[in-house]
C-alpha cells in the first residue's frame, strides 16, 4: 500500500479525535442539535441518557461523512488516478481508462443519484467510447436499493457499471486480496495513532463530560430542553 494511502487514513484517524474532544454541551444546545420533541417522545429523561444518544448521534454522522472522503482519496491512491470535474476517480487501469463515482458502500445511492450517474456516464461514453464508467463502492458484495434496477432502466449493465467490495479492489490494483491488506493497514494505522486508546473509549469520555455539563447548567432535562426554544 502507498505512502499516500496510510497518509489518508492516519488524516482521517486524528481529524475524528479532533472532532470528538471539541464536542460540548454549549454546542450541542447553541447548534440545535437537541430536538426537544424527539426527546420527550424517546422518554429520554436523564442527562446520561440525553448526552449519550446525542454524542453518538452527532459523532456517527461526522464520521461517516469524512469516512467518504477518505475512501475516495484511498481508491483514488490505489488506483493512481485523479479527480477529474464530475469523476471522483479517473485512472488508466491495464489500457481501460476508469470513470469512477466513488460511494462508501452498497446502498449509498437513491434512485435520482443513479440517473444522474446514467446521465454523465452516457455522455462520456458518446464523447469516449471505449471509457469505462463506474459506481466504485468501498464495501459490501454487491450494488443494492435502486442501483442496479435503475442502471438497467437506463440502458446500462450494472455487471460492467459497477465495482463493489473486493472486486473493486481487485480491479483497480489487480491483486485479489488488496482488500484484506487494506484492512489491516487501516488497524495497523489505528493503533499506531492511538495508542492503546480505542476511539469508543473516546466517545464514552465525552459522553460522561457533557452529561456533568449538563447537570452544571440545568437542574432537569425539561430546563435543558426548553431552552431549546
Amino acid at each position: 500500500m502507498s505512502y499516500s494511502v496510510k497518509a489518508e487514513i492516519i488524516r482521517f484517524i486524528r481529524k475524528a479525535i479532533q472532532s470528538i474532544n471539541k464536542l460540548t454541551a454549549d454546542t450541542l444546545v447553541r447548534e440545535a442539535a437537541i430536538n426537544p420533541f424527539l426527546v420527550k417522545a424517546l422518554g429520554i429523561r436523564d442527562f446520561g441518557s440525553l448526552a449519550r444518544f446525542y454524542v453518538y448521534q452527532r459523532v456517527g454522522r461526522s464520521l461517516v461523512t469524512s469516512f467518504g472522503t477518505t475512501i475516495e482519496k484511498v481508491i483514488r491512491a490505489l488506483a493512481g488516478g485523479r479527480k477529474a470535474g464530475w469523476w471522483d476517480v479517473v485512472a488508466n487501469i491495464r489500457g481501460t481508462t476508469y470513470y469512477m463515482s466513488v460511494k462508501s458502500g452498497p446502498r449509498d445511492m437513491d434512485k435520482d443519484q443513479v440517473q444522474h450517474f446514467a446521465s454523465r456516464a452516457k455522455d462520456l461514453l458518446r464523447r469516449e467510447p471505449g471509457a469505462l464508467p463506474v459506481i466504485a463502492m468501498g464495501y459490501g458484495k454487491e450494488p443494492m436499493g435502486p442501483i442496479s434496477p435503475t442502471l438497467r432502466d437506463e440502458g446500462l449493465d450494472p455487471e460492467k457499471h459497477t465495482l463493489t467490495g473486493k472486486g473493486l479492489y481487485e480491479a483497480i490494483t489487480g491483486q485479489r486480496e488488496s482488500y484484506k491488506r487494506l484492512l489491516e493497514l487501516m488497524s495497523d494505522v489505528a493503533e499506531d495513532v492511538l495508542g492503546g486508546t480505542r476511539i469508543i473509549e473516546l466517545i464514552e469520555d465525552r459522553v460522561e463530560e457533557i452529561a456533568e455539563e449538563f447537570r452544571r447548567r440545568y437542574r432537569t432535562v425539561d430546563d435543558l430542553l426548553l431552552d431549546t426554544f
